[in-house]
């Protein structure tokens, strides 16, 4: 079973999180651990991996068909494509301004 092993160079707290601070941008995804599994129901053939995206407040599991490297490389190109939507610290999918509620009548 081949897997990648998770980031251990970062500091952590006693429950391995990082400490929080306000207003701070979150972590970056990381490529936490790709390990091989058996194909998915309804699938026959190929080789199948599970990647995990890590950052620290939450965590994306996926499944990839391929190589080790295949998958490896999908997992890394992901976790930047969603470090890249965070530079602004936040999120495309959240709105940019807050709506005025109507006063009461």
């Amino acid at each position: 079973m081949a897997a990648v092993k998770p980031d251990t160079t970062t500091p952590s707290t006693t429950d391995g999180k990082k400490p929080a601070s306000k207003g701070m941008r979150p972590e970056p995804y990381r490529v936490a651990n790709v390990e091989k599994i058996a194909s998915p129901d309804g699938l026959s053939g190929g080789t199948w991996y599970r990647y995990i995206l890590d950052n620290d407040s939450s965590v994306i599991t996926g499944q990839r068909c391929g190589s080790l490297k295949d998958v490896q490389a999908y997992a890394e190109q992901y976790a930047s494509q969603l470090n890249a939507r965070t530079v602004h610290g936040q999120s495309s999918w959240t709105p940019r301004r807050k709506k005025v509620a109507p006063p009461p009548a």
